[in-house]
């Protein structure tokens, strides 16, 4: 949930042009991504694989690639940003 309100904060913060934008995506991004982190080794330890999950299962396959690739490509956009300064 936490990640969530920063992606909407941060998303704000960049339409708006506010100086504090930047920052705000790197921790947006630097939670998100420690979530995940955090959220696969759950996923493989509890075994959730073996159970009958239906569409979560899915969700989670799709979805949790997604947005990790998507965090993989926004600190890359990042770094670049970083060394442009």
């Amino acid at each position: 949930m936490s990640t969530a309100i920063l992606a909407v904060i941060a998303s704000i913060s960049l339409k708006t042009k506010w100086k504090f934008a930047i920052p705000l995506v790197w921790i947006f991004n630097i939670v998100g991504f420690s979530d995940l982190i955090v959220a696969f080794p759950q996923f493989f330890g509890n075994k959730l694989y073996n159970h009958d999950l239906g569409f979560i299962w899915l969700m989670f396959v799709t979805y949790g690639l997604m947005t990790f690739l998507s965090h993989i490509y926004i600190f890359s956009k990042l770094i670049r940003h970083a060394r442009k300064n």
